[in-house]
């Protein structure tokens, strides 16, 4: 099976579990809610009755962001508090679904089927959540790696040491393209992982972690092209919400509707995106394994 017919039955997959993606959606939305609150009522009970909430819309103003955090910074320090802690609870609920999401499009319902969703996701909540606690380790090292590697052929970033400031930006140019490709393919060991040992009905990490890694090798340019077609399709969706974004403009709060339906659907289009990235990756699976 080449990448790019694992890729379109990924789509077909997504499509066809759709409430998942749904799901997913409503989570991100109420916790997006649970966060956005308390922002709204610092607003406005500090410039809410005033006429520079209505010149912020128009555009970006660093000295009304400056004026506002000098005043009333303090304000702030809880919400942030709380949206850490929403965004830690947000990663934990979604490792916890990851699960109940591979078993759904290993085992193929009909339709989508609650008990399968929520049984799975019970059942691999542990596994893949030190899964995950791995590849964070893996992934910072990674990154500490090529943060060296540009650190250190830009002299330090002293400006005393560079010959030009435009070295800084010469070096970014290859080392920040490098460090996606590599990145991407732990990304992906990560992710054919999770495949595996779900697909597999594994209770120990260590033993999908190599078999994934070899299934990665033996098919390494079907497993990595597959992952770079889910990346360029990320990046031409996050592409068009940028240029559509671009096109509002934001004279007054008129704009505001608008501009958060687009981002809703915008939202649900990179959710649906991870799913196919999973469903993908389990048919180009689920193809080179029944070869054998």
């Amino acid at each position: 099976m080449i990448s790019f017919k694992a890729l379109l039955q990924g789509i077909q997959q997504t499509w066809k579990y759709k409430p998942m993606v749904f799901f997913l959606y409503l989570l991100t939305f109420l916790l997006a809610i649970f966060v956005a609150y308390p922002l709204k009522s610092l607003l406005e009970s500090t410039v809410g009755h005033s006429m520079m909430i209505s010149d912020l819309v128009k555009g970006f103003d660093y000295t009304f962001l400056n004026d506002f955090k000098n005043a009333h910074g303090d304000g702030f320090l809880p919400i942030i508090d709380q949206s850490i802690a929403v965004l830690i609870l947000y990663l934990l609920l979604f490792i916890f679904v990851t699960g109940g999401i591979i078993a759904t499009f290993i085992q193929q319902p009909p339709k989508y089927n609650r008990s399968i969703f929520w049984g799975q996701s019970a059942e691999f909540f542990w596994t893949i959540l030190r899964l995950t606690f791995y590849f964070i380790l893996i992934h910072s090292f990674v990154f500490l790696v090529f943060a060296f590697i540009f650190y250190t052929s830009s002299n330090g970033l002293s400006p005393f040491t560079l010959e030009n400031e435009g070295t800084i930006a010469f070096n970014f140019k290859f080392v920040a393209p490098a460090y996606v490709l590599v990145a991407a393919f732990f990304f992906m060991w990560q992710d054919y992982t999770k495949v595996f040992l779900v697909a597999q009905d594994k209770t120990w990490v260590f033993q999908s972690l190599w078999p994934a890694f070899k299934f990665i090798f033996k098919n390494f340019r079907k497993t990595y092209g597959l992952y770079l077609l889910n990346l360029a399709l990320w990046i031409l969706v996050i592409f068009i919400n940028y240029s559509i974004s671009t096109l509002i403009e934001f004279k007054s709060s008129a704009a505001i509707l608008p501009s958060f339906l687009i981002s809703q659907i915008f939202v649900l289009f990179r959710l649906g995106l991870k799913l196919i990235n999973i469903s993908s990756i389990n048919a180009l699976y689920q193809s080179e394994t029944n070869k054998i």
